[in-house]
């Protein structure tokens, strides 16, 4: 509404604390306009018309903050969308900021040093290739802060590579948020061959790096610069299970001849928890998830204050209260468990709608909290199958793969779906239970190759990627995502909306693969 605190308080000394909220939006309108309600005549229509809208734009501010939001969100939310937006387009608007970024960064630490401290020295580097030297082989303290001057100094770069020259693929604007987010349009699947992954950067190995976080158009181009500006292909994972979510891929795979990976995951909540037909009501339109949110506290709670007011409406819930449930329900991943009751998706039922194995997280001493917190930022396998499968036809002896933050083993069990061998997978992981997790699938599926587990990305120096040549003779795939605790944290730098020191290590360990491969073919 934009009104001040003095103009609000001087709206109650002059009307009393118990004056109508239309009363007090027609005092303070009209006072901005140098006119108060004793001195309106008939004359002063175009103050009653626009007290007339402020009292509806006032309206939809009460019913969005009964709703559990706050005032900074929804006067975001008017401002983007317009006073004439409805009160469902403006609910839905704020949960889709939130799940952008709240829900994604909630637990996480912000490294504002990323940034840039005033005053320190910016070294300038003439090729991608230099930059990507500087801090290969350092002590981890050293690797850090260096990685900082790559970060900063790629965008004024003077390379071929450099990340602001202009990129057609970006071309389409900002979201309709205003935040800088991609457009629906933007996350279309990119079909047929791409001009600029071709010549040397088309050969094998492979790599691909999927980040699964919503990120701006500006931190893609930030990425894609470290990989030589490879174009990103973006994916809504609805198009392959019921999760809803936009996702994007760095890589250099063919994009002939794909397919998907049979049988496929439920594409619906309804089909990966077929009993919620039977309770699911009419008004709740809900098809998809639209995250992998671990969020619990009070859940308990939530669902019986819902499962109350459903029952207090004794069938004739109103607008304003289903919006309410709608919106809780989907912040918190709640499906229909019996007649008016409410439940959070439980671990099995998000590792089927995640293409995983059934009890894939349920690991010994891990509740179902933390299981769904490993899986936060876990690839949906039928859509990251989907970009592999072009791999079946060219390796079909099968496949030598270095996995960086492998997590759960997204990557490896779409491989294994897919149907292709893995001859050897070097798993990088930091955490014990991912670790654990994905070991115990490798027996349990009794893989015929190596498994290779390290417990971080510092270990893969040159002379251990060596060794690794030795003894595999190289990789075919490097497969990498964002990096996760099976907590699901992570630190995430504010201007890219991840975790740039692992992926700029993600980008070292895959030049040197890249161009030690050429000595062990």
């Amino acid at each position: 509404m934009n009104f001040s605190q003095t103009e609000v308080d001087l709206a109650f000394n002059q009307l009393g604390e118990d004056a109508l909220l239309d009363q007090l939006v027609d005092f303070i309108v009209t006072a901005q306009g140098g006119v108060l309600p004793g001195d309106m005549e008939n004359g002063h229509a175009t103050n009653e018309v626009k007290a007339e809208s402020l009292f509806g734009v006032m309206d939809k501010t009460l019913h969005l903050l009964q709703m559990g939001f706050t005032e900074e969100e929804v006067s975001l939310a008017i401002d983007s969308f317009g006073q004439e937006a409805a009160v469902q387009e403006l609910a839905d608007s704020i949960f889709a900021r939130r799940i952008a970024s709240t829900i994604e960064q909630k637990q996480v630490k912000i490294e504002s040093e990323f940034l840039g401290e005033q005053g320190e020295q910016e070294t300038e580097y003439s090729t991608y290739h230099q930059r990507l030297n500087y801090y290969d082989d350092d002590d981890d303290n050293k690797r850090v802060k260096k990685a900082k001057h790559i970060f900063r100094d790629d965008r004024g770069a003077s390379s071929s590579h450099a990340v602001n020259q202009p990129t057609p693929w970006l071309s389409g604007g900002v979201g309709s948020a205003g935040d800088g987010y991609l457009k629906e349009e933007d996350y279309e699947m990119t079909l047929g061959p791409r001009a600029n992954v071709s010549g040397e950067l088309a050969k094998p190995p492979f790599f691909l790096y999927g980040n699964v976080v919503n990120i701006t158009k500006d931190a893609w181009s930030e990425i894609s610069g470290f990989l030589s500006g490879v174009r990103p292909e973006f994916i809504n994972s609805q198009l392959f299970s019921a999760l809803m979510r936009r996702e994007g891929y760095l890589h250099n795979l063919p994009t002939e001849r794909r397919h998907v990976v049979v049988p496929k995951s439920p594409m619906t909540i309804e089909d990966a928890v077929p009993s919620t037909r039977h309770y699911w009501p009419t008004w709740d339109t809900r098809k998809h998830i639209g995250s992998v949110t671990s969020e619990v506290a009070g859940i308990e709670q939530l669902c019986e204050m819902l499962g109350k007011t459903i029952k207090d409406s004794r069938g004739l819930l109103s607008e304003e209260k289903r919006a309410q449930i709608l919106h809780q329900c989907k912040m918190a991943n709640l499906i229909w468990i019996g007649q008016d009751r409410l439940g959070p998706l439980q671990p099995n039922q998000m590792e089927r709608i995640l293409g995983y194995p059934s009890n894939h997280t349920n690991l010994f001493g891990l509740n179902p909290p933390d299981r769904i917190a490993a899986m936060k930022y876990a690839f949906q396998t039928d859509t990251i199958a989907y970009l592999l499968s072009v791999l079946k036809d060219i390796y079909p002896d099968g496949l030598r793969v270095l996995s960086i933050y492998s997590g759960v083993g997204g990557a490896e069990i779409a491989l294994h779906r897919l149907g292709i061998p893995l001859k050897c997978v070097v798993s990088v992981e930091e955490s014990d239970v991912n670790r654990k997790i994905l070991k115990r699938w490798w027996a349990k599926t009794e893989q015929s190759g190596v498994l290779r587990q390290l417990n971080g990305i510092w270990k893969l120096k040159t002379d251990a990627l060596e060794d690794l040549f030795k003894e595999f003779g190289g990789f075919d795939l490097v497969v990498g995502g964002n990096y996760s605790s099976y907590r699901g944290g992570t630190t995430v730098n504010a201007t890219m909306g991840m975790d740039s020191s692992k992926y700029f290590e993600y980008v070292r360990v895959l030049q040197r693969v890249r161009s030690m491969q050429h000595f062990y073919k």
